[in-house]
């Protein structure tokens, strides 16, 4: 697995970036992983990148089977504390299986869960929304 999870203290998120093949197996891991990094907490916000992912393997089988581990690990981890997920893809031709994923996913993130295209974009909301609260 070559994806990449950056945690940044200072802003308080974390930043996952795809890079090549994903499989739901993957991302799964990444999150289990991300919430047991030393410092983290719940307060922390998540900004996933699908840029340099290559999504091909995936399908909405794959995705609905992931949504179910996904949804526990975040209701584990976060235990009802309201976090943001920004999802950052630009590519059109990823947008439907991003979008569907968005689709699934936003009863698990109460406070907010948008996409961009940018990861610029996904920081400005991201703190945005903190100082809007």
């Amino acid at each position: 697995m070559r994806h990449t999870i950056e945690f940044d203290h200072e802003n308080r998120w974390v930043l996952t970036s795809f890079h090549g093949p994903l499989r739901i197996e993957d991302a799964v891991a990444l999150l289990r992983q991300s919430v047991l990094f030393p410092g983290w907490t719940p307060e922390w916000d998540r900004i996933i990148d699908y840029s340099d992912g290559l999504l091909g393997d995936l399908d909405i089988e794959a995705v609905a089977r992931g949504k179910a581990d996904l949804g526990e690990i975040l209701r584990s981890a976060y235990a009802g504390k309201p976090t943001l997920s920004a999802q950052v893809c630009a590519d059109p031709m990823k947008l439907p299986l991003v979008k569907y994923w968005i689709g699934l996913g936003a009863g698990d993130y109460p406070a907010g869960l948008k996409l961009f295209d940018s990861i610029a974009e996904a920081q400005a909301w991201i703190m945005a929304s903190r100082d809007a609260r």
